[in-house]
Formats: structure tokens, sequence, C-alpha cells
């Protein structure tokens, strides 16, 4: 554990200005000066990394791990001054006393360990979606958010926009009426089973990459371009395709409305698709559509998730098939249908969710009103302002990201496997014990984590 110096100094800090909210975690957590700046460390600067520069920027961005100079260049070059690590371990390992705030912007399949890496030296995180990379590294996560008492937060920025505010306070104001059933759908296609199938030659690892430690805790493997830096989301072994892409945004949308906790079930329906509805567009050859059972919560109906991806469409309202808006509902969209009315927010994240029936005559005679306390900006910005005692903790904090993240890759399971997936998650299994092998993946030695924290 690192020494708590720094940390106790800003939060002291904090004290002595007072009016500030000092959440309840432990040492150096929370409550950093408001006017004080974090220390912060980037695990992977390329890709998704860009989209926390300036937030970055307006701290001290001190060290920076990055296993590829070619992929990661723009980070690195963003801050010059940061100091230059390949293994994030032996960055921590330097740095861990002056850190506040470790942002892994890393492959899926690293999420685990340099997240935890990071809280068990009493640093806080923000790791981009998905959370982790198996159910059990979820768990161990939301574990470890109690133990260590760090800040948290995943990096679905969609739960932080106001449509998603927005959404929550129309569905508890009566404007849909109770929900049954919810569709949402992507354009992208999870590749993943049919990648599987394909023996990828062996070619010479650039020396720009340091291939064993981009593999990190994954069975050895020979480099090929067709995995890193780009398209590893499309393989097992490292990504968690389509839903893990895209079903921690879209899907976040139900699960924060209308609070549905855990599905008991899940399978892959490959007939489900109403796409000829809308166009004669082919679908992809991994095309798929997922349906999800989640039970009844108190006072509220079962609700059925309908998750459409590879071109598969669900059923719209004909209001939704305007010919000269085909862009509105072709790159993915969320509809909750209710008993009074259904509710649609076009694209992955709710940037401008609407009614479908009656919109502008709801919107003339005036909205609900807003109730539910806004977020302070995007996830960056948020565990940003939480570390500094600006608010209490981060909306998708790991308490209400692991369940989305496992509802998340409940639905790959179902897929990979080709079964029902009925899943207990007090038990952290499945009634059909062959699917156990998913819960939890081998790692290769001397990437042992977390183990016995559960």
């Amino acid at each position: 554990m690192p020494s708590p110096n720094r940390r106790n100094f800003i939060k002291s800090g904090a004290v002595v200005a007072g009016a500030l909210y000092l959440a309840p975690f432990s040492i150096g957590q929370s409550g950093v000066s408001v006017n004080s700046k974090l220390n912060i460390a980037m695990i992977g600067s390329g890709g998704i990394a860009k989209s926390c520069f300036r937030e970055c920027a307006a701290e001290n961005l001190v060290a920076i791990a990055e296993v590829d100079d070619v992929a990661g260049a723009e980070g690195l070059q963003t801050f010059p001054g940061a100091k230059r690590y390949k293994d994030f371990r032996k960055m921590l390992d330097a740095h861990d006393h002056e850190l506040d705030l470790v942002i892994v912007n890393t492959p899926d399949h690293t999420h685990f360990p340099a997240t935890f890496a990071a809280m068990e030296r009493g640093i806080a995180v923000h790791t981009q979606k998905p959370l982790t990379h198996n159910i059990w590294q979820a768990r161990t996560l939301q574990k470890a958010y109690h133990k260590f008492g760090v800040q948290t937060v995943m990096g679905n920025q969609g739960h932080n926009m106001q449509g998603m505010k927005y959404i929550r306070e129309w569905y508890e104001a009566g404007l849909v009426g109770e929900v049954r059933e919810v569709h949402a759908w992507t354009g992208r296609t999870t590749t993943n089973n049919s990648n599987a199938k394909i023996k990828l030659p062996a070619e010479e690892v650039p020396a720009t990459l340091d291939w064993d430690l981009w593999l990190g805790p994954a069975e050895f493997r020979p480099y090929n371009s067709a995995l890193c830096p780009k398209q590893w989301r499309w393989h097992w072994e490292y990504g968690s395709g389509s839903l893990g892409d895209i079903g921690c945004h879209t899907l976040d949308i139900p699960t924060y409305a209308l609070g549905l906790g855990y599905p008991t079930s899940v399978k892959v329906d490959k007939s489900l698709n109403f796409r000829h509805e809308f166009d004669d567009k082919k679908v992809k050859d991994d095309a798929a559509t997922y349906v999800y059972e989640f039970p009844v919560r108190p006072g509220k109906p079962p609700v059925t998730v309908y998750w459409y991806e590879g071109g598969h469409f669900p059923h719209l309202p004909d209001s939704l098939k305007d010919p000269t808006k085909p862009d509105m509902v072709s790159k993915g969209g969320c509809m909750l249908v209710g008993e009074n009315n259904t509710l649609f927010s076009p694209g992955m994240r709710p940037t401008s969710p609407r009614l479908v029936t009656g919109w502008d005559d709801i919107r003339r005679g005036g909205l609900p009103p807003k109730i539910l306390t806004r977020a302070v900006g995007d996830p960056v910005e948020e565990i940003i302002a939480a570390l500094k005692g600006e608010v209490e903790k981060c909306g998708s904090n790991f308490d209400y990201a692991v369940p989305l993240t496992e509802t998340v890759l409940l639905g790959t399971i179902a897929l990979r496997s080709g079964k029902t997936v009925e899943y207990n998650p007090e038990t952290m299994d499945f009634k059909d014990r062959s699917l156990n092998k998913y819960i939890k993946e081998p790692v290769r030695k001397g990437w042992e984590c977390g183990e016995g924290l559960l």
C-alpha cells in the first residue's frame, strides 16, 4: 500500500476549506481541495484515451504506461512531460505515493489487472467500458471498491448525459406507463465466433510494440496484426464483441431508468429480425438477436430486453420509418415500450430521447420537472469532482457498473455457448454447470491478482 502522505494532505486541505462534501471513503480517496490539481496516470494512451486528454491537461498528467509506441503516439505526444513506462505495474510502483487517479484505456482483457493494481494501492480509478473481461473480475472489483474505499467510475459516457436523466424522469412520471419490453440495437456485428475458427499465422512483432505486455494475463500466442492494435475486440480472448463495445452504453438506458438489476436468463435467437419492414438491406452473416429476461421488481412487472446487432432490427413504429431520415434508426437506438407510449432514444447513447406518440404536443404542454441530480460532466470530470469533494461518488461507480457489465457478459456467454444461459447472481454460477468455465478464465503466471477477495 502507498504512503498516504500526499492524499492525507490534500484531503485535509479540503476540510480546512469547508463547504465541500467529503465522501465517507478512506485515506485520501476524496476531498482534494477544489483548487488543487490532481496527479493522474494513464494506462494506455491511444484510441479511447483521447476522450480523456482535455480533463488530464487541466490536471497534472504525471505518467503514462503504453506498450505500443505507434498506437499510443497521440497521447505520448500530447503529454511530453509525462514519465513514460511500458509496464503499468512498474509505473504504479514508482508513482503510487503521489497518484490520485489512474485512467485505464487498455483493451478489455487488461482492464482488470490494471484497475485492481491501482485500487489496491489506494488510488482512484476510471476504467473504460466494459469494466472487465469476465464475471469473476467484475465481482472482484466490486469487492475491491468496498475493501479499498477508493473512488471509481466506468467510462460509459451516456450515463452522465442529460438524456439519461430525462428518460428516467419521464418514466417515473408515468408518461410511458409500465414497461414490459425494451428493444435496443446497434449496426456493429460480433464476429468473435467466426474469428475463433480462423488460425492466424505468426507475424513479426513490430519493434514499436511490446507484444508480451500487450497480451498481459492472456495465454501467449504469436503476434498477428489482425489482433493488435485495432481488431482485438472481435476475438474472445481480448474483447467482448458488440455487446462489450456498445451494450454498456445502450443497455445502460433501461438498466438505469427501470432499475433492472440482473437478468435470470439470456438466449440468442437469430430468427428475430424485422429489418425487412424498414429496408431491403442484407444483414451480416453473424447478425444476432439476444433475449434477456429480467424478473419482477417491487411493484414493477418483469421485463424482456431484446438486443439486436449486425443489421437485425426490432419492429419499429411507423413514425420511426421515415425514409428521409434513415440514420435516425440505422445507427442504433433503444425503445422502452410502455402501456401509454414508447420512449425512443436514437444512437448508442441517450443524446436526444423523445416519446413516439404525440411528442410535439407533449413538449408544448410541458415535460415533467427535473428532479434528478445532473452529473457534473463526463465520467472523467465526475471522478475528478468526486476526488475534490464536490460530489459524493460517481453515478457509474463499481456498485452500478458491475451488474451492468455482468449483464453484457452474460449475453456474450449465450452467443459463445449457443445455449440459454440461466444465471444465479447470488452464487455467481449457472444452472448449466458446463457454462461455469466462462466465469473466470485462466491467467498467465505472474499476472494473478485479486485472488481470495471474493
